[in-house]
């Protein structure tokens, strides 16, 4: 919808709780925005870019989570490789 230049990765080091935070936070500020600056203004949209790219940044830690998460298990879950003992 707008035309900032987007950065999620300046997103990337929060916690899904700062991120949970913050978004919130931001929510609030974009509806606030709406009632003083008409919707497409230049505040109402570089809150939106910045809200796209929390969201953006979020998506890509939960997808890096779960692909760690799945990694974990694999290994686990693979049987420990032994050496063929002497005379097999």
């Amino acid at each position: 919808m707008s035309d900032y230049p987007s950065d999620p990765a300046m997103f990337a080091q929060l916690t899904p709780d700062e991120n949970r935070i913050l978004s919130t936070h931001l929510n609030s500020g974009w509806y606030k925005q709406g009632a003083v600056y008409p919707v497409l203004s230049e505040p109402w949209q570089e809150t939106e870019a910045l809200l796209k790219e929390l969201s953006e940044a979020h998506h890509a830690a939960m997808q890096a989570r779960l692909a760690a998460r799945k990694e974990l298990q694999a290994r686990i879950g693979e049987p420990e490789q032994r050496e063929p003992e002497a005379g097999q």
